[in-house]
C-alpha cells in the first residue's frame, strides 16, 4: 500500500533531521525529499517544528504500544516484570534505530506546546497502568521503591545509557546481550534492600598524661598537678586533625 502524504513527509523529515541536523534542515528540503508540493506539506504541518513534534509523538506512541501489551498481562514476578520492560525497550531501539536517534537528539517537545501535552497524556496514562500492574508486587513487599519517577530511572536509565552508545556505533554487540545484567541490577534496585551497616572502627584507647594548672584571677599559676588518663580519638576526627588540635 502506498504511503499517504503525511507519512511521506514525516519519513522524509526524519532522514533530513538525522543526515543534516535539525537546525540545518529546511521546509524546502523536506518538501523536496518527500516529493510533495508546498500546498500539500502546509496542509498537514504549519512549520518544521510541527513536523518534528509529530515525529516525536508518533515515535513515543509506537514505543509505548509494546509496554501496553506488557501491562495487559499480570507479571509472574518482579524479575519477570523488569525483564519484560527492559527487553522491549532495547528491542524497540534495535528495530527503530533512526527514530531512536531522533528521540535522543531532539529531546522533549517545548513545554506548553500541543505535542508536549500529547506526550504528557501518553506518559500519564501509561504510568497509571503501570502502578496498577505493579500493585501486587508492592503489596507483597517485592517492590520497595514508591516513586514512579525513581522506578523509571532504575529500570530504564541504565538501558538508555547503553542504547545511546550502541546507536553511536560504540558497541558491536547486540543490545539483547546486555539484558540479563540490566535486569539483575534493576531487580536489586527495586527491591531496595538496605545496605548492611558497618560498625565504626575505633582506634584502641591509649594512656596519656594530662597536666592540670590552677590559674588565679590575675593569671598566676597557683597550683599544678599531673594525672594519667585513658584517651581515645574521636571517631569523626582524623589522626591529622587530632595532631593539629593538640598543636
Amino acid at each position: 500500500m502506498p504511503k499517504n502524504t503525511r507519512q511521506s513527509i514525516l519519513d522524509a523529515a526524519l532522514v533530513c533531521f538525522l543526515d543534516e541536523g535539525y537546525e540545518q534542515t529546511t521546509i524546502a528540503r523536506i518538501r523536496e525529499r518527500s516529493r510533495t508540493s508546498n500546498g500539500a506539506l502546509f496542509h498537514h504541518f504549519p512549520s518544521k517544528e510541527a513536523i518534528a513534534d509529530a515525529l516525536f509523538v508518533e515515535s513515543m506512541a509506537s514505543f509505548q504500544e509494546g509496554l501496553w501489551e506488557l501491562v495487559r498481562r499480570r507479571p509472574r514476578s518482579l524479575r519477570a516484570a523488569v525483564r519484560g520492560v527492559i527487553s522491549h525497550q532495547l528491542r524497540w531501539i534495535e528495530q527503530h534505530p533512526d527514530r531512536s536517534r531522533f528521540l535522543y537528539t531532539r529531546g522533549h517537545p517545548e513545554w506548553g506546546s500541543p505535542a508536549a501535552s500529547e506526550v504528557a497524556a501518553l506518559n500519564r496514562d501509561l504510568a497509571t497502568a503501570f502502578r496498577e500492574w505493579m500493585a501486587p508486587l508492592v503489596r507483597s513487599g517485592e517492590i520497595r521503591v514508591e516513586s514512579m519517577l525513581v522506578v523509571s530511572a532504575i529500570v530504564n536509565g541504565p538501558a538508555h545509557a547503553i542504547a545511546q552508545r550502541w546507536l553511536a556505533g560504540q558497541l558491536e554487540s547486540s543490545l539483547s546481550t546486555y539484558v540479563d545484567e540490566l535486569v539483575e541490577a534493576a531487580w536489586a534496585g527495586l527491591r531496595g534492600r538496605p545496605a548492611s551497616s558497618r560498625a565504626v572502627r575505633r582506634s584502641p584507647a591509649q594512656l596519656g598524661r594530662v597536666t592540670l594548672e590552677l590559674i588565679s584571677t590575675d593569671g598566676r599559676v597557683v597550683a599544678r598537678g599531673r594525672a594519667t588518663a585513658e584517651l581515645a580519638p574521636n571517631a569523626a576526627t582524623s589522626p591529622r586533625e587530632v595532631e593539629q588540635s593538640a598543636g
